[in-house]
């Protein structure tokens, strides 16, 4: 398609009603590449604020700054001057491509803000000299020094107006902290005229709107008042901007005006929505006024250039409404001056972490350049394949791919349709959850004080895989909870996890996106009737939490039951794109996770893939483009080697990419857990990706893939820095897989075969409740077994499933016979548990390439446990599970069959395996 350029009218609309549009980021290849200048043209762009938080991902997101960091570590400079020297020339640089707008404006626009250090916030000397000397080091007209609006802030903003700086003061959020500095701001030109000085000085109050909300909100919910929620930011914004009208249209101000002098326009910052629920591009609409600035983070423009309606001064409203809202706050409990002093108070706090990251994280890229540690994806192609991937890299420029994705753009994918442009919440979801961290943290620190020891995740699919892999990969934490992720209907896996818990200290996360899935409401009919016979009916609920979207059966179901919390997602994240939200973070807080820190590792992801103008700075759509041509040149089994102590990131992997792309009779099958082999024994339809510690590279696949590499496999090669990284991770692998999507001509955000399997489960349920005995499926004979193996070649692969109680004795048997398989033929395998892969897998086995051959294992133990109120039990609801899925193969017209294994799970896999070798 062709990309229309031209003014967006909704932008020019709010420009026009005299809200200027500025960007809230900066990073040298927006300004170098053009990327500055095309908001300009384009989206009405009249300026750009910085601060270290937005440098932290520009610089650890990027390879933009790699070159001059160099430079400054060769000439010996610390990670605090070659931070200053990276600001200062982004905002010179900055400056100059504004420069236009500037002039255009005569001053009133046209700005780049840089801000003062951390430990000025509380020292007006230290203030004034950074001040100072960023706006000489700068050296041009239209930069703006950011001050924060401290009390000793205040002394600082009136001395640098009165010198002629340009002032950005941030972290207003009370209205009387807006009349000091403007009262300062309006002394410092006094001071300036009555010295002969021009008054034609420039400043914005920077008032910040959402976190306001995201504080009172909090005790909102608190109270039991739900009708006041969201309200509070834009009211507050609004006594502010009546006080901007009566100071600067006032007597106080009136000799400064007719001299020239600009007034102080109010600058709405924090308009990114931090709640879901909130319309994306509330804090713009609601926030329109004469004599205004609005900086926007990226996806908030990118919102508002698509669904922003500007139809009249929302901002200006009368003193007595202003007055009757804040009225209706106060008398809901929430003193707005306490709100405001923790939020200046931790604002600042925050201020001071931002520059320590930033720091921390320039000293690690200083580190990795002046080392030559590789880019964040090496990749070795064979010849052949690459004009083909070139080829796909330009059509993405042609068609803006990256833009359109952070735009929402559902047409992208052949869109409108169900389940597409509602299901890309999860681009912006880390932003969101990083103002809900610090309340995950105190809520686990309350579990913790309560007595609670143990957690156990009671979910499916998208709302385990993610806790499994944050179980795996940081293991037991000092200060968290034990945690247990529960995805099966095995009973010998329930009861073996109950007899593992002292239930009156245990919390169950009843985790569903849907919060009707039948695996999940069985475990908790079952855990709920326990811990009753535990503690007692009136304190049963307090031993739940319910994480699901607004408005499910699972949240009435928490309300009706008396759970100690309910957690409401964001309903516009798919469950296998979850893992940053609710659904992966509330069972990681309680284990103890730093959530903070995994979403911030996210957030350098998220600056990654927002480079529009070349995929090689672009990681994500770079893989994503590489992963869906490679398939289309059947390339089609991604075959993950994953270092320690990330191992397990396959699991989550596995979900997101074979369901998002397991469809139209198209695909790329993820194979996790497939041990490593030499390169002849693969078929010509691999593709590797290898996941490395870059402090441990020799302890991965290194050697085995260099072998590959060589023998014309390609190789993907992430470098992962622990634990913590497996927030960049997991949102690399989304963007990737959304772009692999595009390639491939499907939407990577529906899943139209997995109910197919589940209404085939629940007509095998209806019949035991008839009948009370489920169909017959006889097991392979040899025959049978062989003339299914016997069509093991590539481009096919062998699907594993397994109906059996999960243990590590399971696993290691598992792998001995993937690996005869595999030895044999060269075809790709995969295992999976039942009924995990039913949410996992299972869509691309039905919807993906006719290409799988699928080996059905069940086991039944010795042991079974009733579900309540169901009217039969977790081994006839594994069953019934099992026949449903083998059922749904078959009317595909798929091969496959069933082996029952008799006795000791194991050692009836080993002699299966055995039995398979002599076949092939």
């Amino acid at each position: 398609m062709s990309v229309t350029v031209g003014v967006n009218e909704r932008l020019a609309a709010l420009t026009a009603a005299g809200t200027s549009v500025w960007l809230d980021q900066i990073r040298r290849s927006m300004i170098e590449g053009g990327e500055i200048q095309r908001l300009i043209d384009e989206y009405s762009l009249r300026g750009v604020t910085s601060n270290p938080a937005i440098f932290e991902k520009a610089i650890l997101g990027s390879s933009d700054y790699d070159d001059q960091i160099v430079e400054l570590a060769e000439s010996g400079k610390n990670a605090r001057e070659i931070y200053d020297e990276i600001a200062v020339t982004d905002v010179q640089l900055g400056c100059d491509v504004l420069r236009p707008v500037y002039d255009r404006t005569g001053g009133v626009d046209g700005y780049v803000s840089l801000e003062v250090g951390p430990e000025a916030a509380h020292d007006t000397d230290t203030t004034l000299a950074q001040a100072r000397d960023y706006w000489a080091r700068v050296d041009r007209p239209n930069v703006m020094i950011k001050i924060p609006g401290t009390p000793a802030g205040v002394p600082a903003i009136e001395q640098a107006i009165s010198e002629g700086i340009n002032v950005n003061i941030t972290l207003l959020f009370a209205v009387s902290a807006y009349e000091d500095i403007a009262e300062a701001f309006i002394r410092g030109l006094e001071r300036r005229r009555d010295a002969g000085g021009s008054v034609d000085v420039h400043s914005v109050a920077s008032f910040f709107v959402s976190r306001v909300d995201s504080e009172v909100d909090k005790r909102l919910e608190a109270a039991g008042n739900s009708e006041l929620l969201g309200t509070a930011g834009i009211w507050n914004a609004r006594a502010a901007y009546v006080r901007f009208k009566e100071i600067f249209h006032g007597d106080r101000f009136r000799d400064l005006l007719d001299a020239g002098a600009p007034v102080q326009r109010p600058l709405w910052a924090s308009t990114g929505v931090k709640n879901p629920n909130y319309p994306d591009t509330m804090y713009v609409e609601e926030l329109v006024a004469p004599e205004t600035v609005n900086t926007m983070p990226m996806p908030t423009l990118m919102a508002a250039s698509e669904k922003l309606e500007v139809s009249a001064a929302t901002a200006d409203v009368p003193r007595e409404e202003v007055e009757r809202a804040m009225g209706a706050l106060a008398d809901a409990g929430i003193d707005i001056d306490d709100v405001t002093d923790k939020l200046l108070s931790d604002g600042v706090d925050l201020f001071e972490v931002a520059l320590d990251k930033l720091l921390a994280g320039v000293e690690s890229k200083r580190e990795a350049v002046v080392t030559g540690k590789p880019e964040t994806i090496e990749s070795v192609m064979p010849d052949d394949l690459e004009p083909a991937i070139a080829q796909r890299v330009r059509k993405a420029a042609e068609e803006d791919v990256a833009r359109r994705i952070w735009k929402k753009d559902p047409t992208l994918w052949g869109g409108p349709a169900p389940e597409l442009g509602d299901r890309l919440g999860w681009l912006t979801i880390s932003d969101q959850m990083l103002e809900r961290a610090g309340d995950l943290k105190e809520f686990a620190q309350a579990c913790r004080a309560d007595g609670l020891t143990e957690a156990v995740l009671l979910g499916m699919g998208g709302s385990s895989l993610a806790p499994e892999v944050f179980r795996r990969s940081f293991g037991e934490l000092p200060d968290g909870m034990r945690l247990h992720v529960l995805d099966t209907t095995d009973p010998g896996a329930i009861l073996e996890t109950e007899r593992a818990l002292d239930l009156s200290k245990t919390l169950f996360v009843v985790s569903s996106k849907s919060g009707g899935t039948i695996e999940t409401r069985s475990q908790f009919a079952y855990f709920h009737a326990r811990v009753r016979e535990a503690v007692g009916d009136e304190a049963a609920g307090s031993h739940f939490v319910a994480v699901t979207d607004p408005g499910t059966a699972l949240a009435d179901l928490a309300r009706e039951h008396g759970f100690l919390h309910t957690f409401l997602a964001d309903p516009e994240i798919g469950g296998r794109y979850s893992a940053l939200s609710y659904f992966g973070l509330v069972p990681a807080a309680l284990m103890g996770v730093d959530v903070e820190a995994v979403l911030e590792r996210a957030q350098v992801a998220e600056q990654a893939c927002q480079h529009y103008d070349h995929s090689s700075k672009n990681s994500g759509l770079w893989l994503g483009i590489a992963m869906g041509e490679l398939a289309l040149h059947r390339r089609d089994k991604l075959t993950f080697a994953v270092a320690e102590p990330i191992g397990s990131f396959g699991l989550w992997v596995e979900q997101l990419i074979a369901e998002s792309t397991g469809k139209e009779g198209k695909g790329i099958l993820p194979v996790a857990g497939e041990p490593v082999g030499s390169p002849d024994l693969y078929g010509d339809d691999r593709v590797f990706a290898h996941l490395q510690q870059t402090d441990a590279p020799e302890a991965g696949f290194a050697t085995e893939m260099t072998e590959l590499a060589k023998a014309d496999h390609p190789v993907f090669t992430l470098d992962v820095e622990g634990p913590e990284d497996l927030g960049r991770i997991f949102f690399f692998a989304e963007f990737a897989t959304a772009v692999a999507g595009w390639v491939l001509g499907i939407n990577p955000f529906d899943q139209p075969n997995v109910q197919e399997a589940k209404d085939n489960t629940a007509k095998v349920l209806e019949q035991w409740a008839a009948e009370g005995s489920l169909p017959d499926e006889p097991g392979a004979d040899d025959e049978g077994l062989r003339q299914l193996m016997r069509q093991a070649e590539p481009p096919h692969y062998v699907a594993i499933m397994g109906y059996v109680k999960p243990s590590e004795r399971f696993d290691a048997a598992i792998d001995a016979l993937r690996v005869a398989i595999r030895d044999a033929t060269k075809t790709t395998t995969t295992f999976g548990y039942g009924p995990r892969f039913l949410h996992s897998t299972g869509q691309f086995h039905k919807g993906g390439p006719k290409t799988g051959i699928f080996l059905q294992l069940v086991h039944d133990g010795p042991e079974d446990a009733e579900i309540p109120g169901a009217g039969y039990t977790f081994g006839t609801l594994k069953n019934a599970q099992a026949t449903g899925d083998l059922q749904t193969l078959r009317t595909h017209g798929l091969p496959a069959e069933r082996v029952r294994l008799e006795g000791d799970p194991v050692e009836a896999l080993e002699r299966l395996t055995e039995k398979i070798k002599e076949m092939l």
